[in-house]
């Protein structure tokens, strides 16, 4: 009987993995056909030299916000493929998603109203909503499809500023090549330092927004008044977005440059400072926030490892403690070099997700049938080799240094 109800279990694990690779190859490919499609629109729409500017001014900086959305989380690091799934959905997919429906909506409102009301009507209201919803699907579908690695404010906040920022980066291709055609070099210069520079976290912002009311959705306990939590989020992301928006389109709809261009200036400046910082500080307080909660799970969930071995007293302080968690990995580094390094690295991941396993266990949350197949057990046996590996690594970097 327990023989066929692990082999039932098994064929549950099986398929439910296999299906979850099914749903993430589906979302790869729907990646790159989205990418291929935009990457063809610029191609025929947009001359090279244009093109080639754009991309650079576009890209410049993306790696350093990247880094900083990615340093929100130093804790529990998101699994690579997922990361990247978010950043390439929001760039390709979102950015595709949104451009056919405001070009169908377009079609619909401008004979209505005319172009001058469907103009404003496009930036201030259909935009913000059909954006928003179109890179918030991206966090809609890693929540539903990889729930075990959203666990909290933090991780919405990371997979929704990546979202983001991949759907800025491709967005700000079309505005820089817009601008160098019109304007040459200086235009760019000017629009990159507006709109990369003081606003270049402004759609990571938007969406954040979105995650973190998944994220609190997903700390709390079940029930039907939490699901009113990510439709906030979403609200505000749509609200803080039309907000953007809608101040752009009144200054060009008014003439206000040509009339105030003081004001106008005072504005340009003025509304990217007012969004970005207060947001980023919130961002970085969440981050710090959500950060001890994790380091509380670290603590009380891997505490009673430390009676059966499998994990060690310093474990649970370099866990918790990114700067410690840091010494150690360079540490590693100077006993064994990379080697070590990643054995180290691989180390510290299982335990932080043995810890967090724990913890969806103790909240009655369920599990994917793939990883309640991988049993704690499996863990502490993986962990104990790695763990193996890495102090005969030393033994034999210490045998060729005396």
């Amino acid at each position: 009987m327990a023989e066929g109800a692990g082999g039932a279990a098994l064929q549950l694990s099986v398929l439910d993995r296999s299906l979850r690779w099914l749903l993430l190859g589906c979302a790869g490919w729907l990646i790159l056909l989205s990418a291929v499609v935009v990457a063809g629109l610029l191609l025929v729409a947009v001359p090279l030299a244009a093109l080639v500017v754009a991309g650079f001014a576009a890209v410049i900086l993306v790696p350093a916000y990247a880094a900083l959305i990615l340093a929100l989380d130093p804790r529990e690091p998101e699994p690579r493929v997922l990361l990247g799934a978010a950043f390439f959905w929001g760039a390709f997919v979102a950015v595709l998603l949104a451009a056919v429906v405001e070009l169908l909506a377009w079609a619909v409102f401008a004979p209505v109203v005319g172009s001058a009301a469907a103009h404003v009507l496009m930036s201030s209201v259909v935009a913000p909503v059909v954006e928003e919803a179109a890179k918030g699907s991206a966090l809609a579908l890693l929540f539903l499809a990889a729930r075990h690695e959203f666990d909290d404010v933090v991780d919405g906040v990371v997979y929704g500023a990546l979202v983001g920022l991949g759907f800025a980066m491709v967005e700000d291709v079309f505005y820089f090549a817009g601008a160098y055609l019109e304007s040459g070099l200086a235009g760019v210069g000017i629009l990159f330092f507006l709109r990369s520079v003081l606003g270049g976290l402004a759609h990571s912002l938007f969406t954040a927004a979105t995650g973190i009311g998944l994220g609190l959705y997903r700390q709390r306990t079940p029930g039907k008044r939490g699901l009113l939590l990510p439709l906030a989020g979403f609200l505000s992301a749509v609200l803080l977005h039309g907000l953007w928006n809608g101040i752009m389109t009144l200054l060009d709809v008014t003439n206000v440059p040509e009339k105030n261009p003081l004001l106008a200036v005072a504005v340009l400046l003025g509304l990217p400072l007012a969004l970005t910082v207060p947001g980023v500080l919130t961002l970085v307080v969440l981050s710090v926030v959500g950060g001890r909660r994790a380091a509380r799970v670290i603590r009380e969930q891997l505490a009673a490892e430390v009676d059966l071995g499998t994990a060690r007293r310093d474990d649970l302080e370099a866990l918790a403690v990114p700067s410690v968690r840091r010494q150690r990995l360079w540490r590693a580094l100077r006993r064994g070099g990379l080697r070590a390094v990643m054995l180290q690295r691989q180390l510290d991941e299982l335990l932080v997700d043995l810890a967090f396993r724990k913890w969806h266990q103790a909240r009655g949350d369920r599990l994917p049938r793939f990883l309640q197949a991988y049993s704690e057990q499996r863990y502490r046996e993986r962990i104990a080799e790695l763990r193996a590996r890495l102090e005969q690594l030393d033994a034999t970097a210490g045998e060729r240094r005396s």
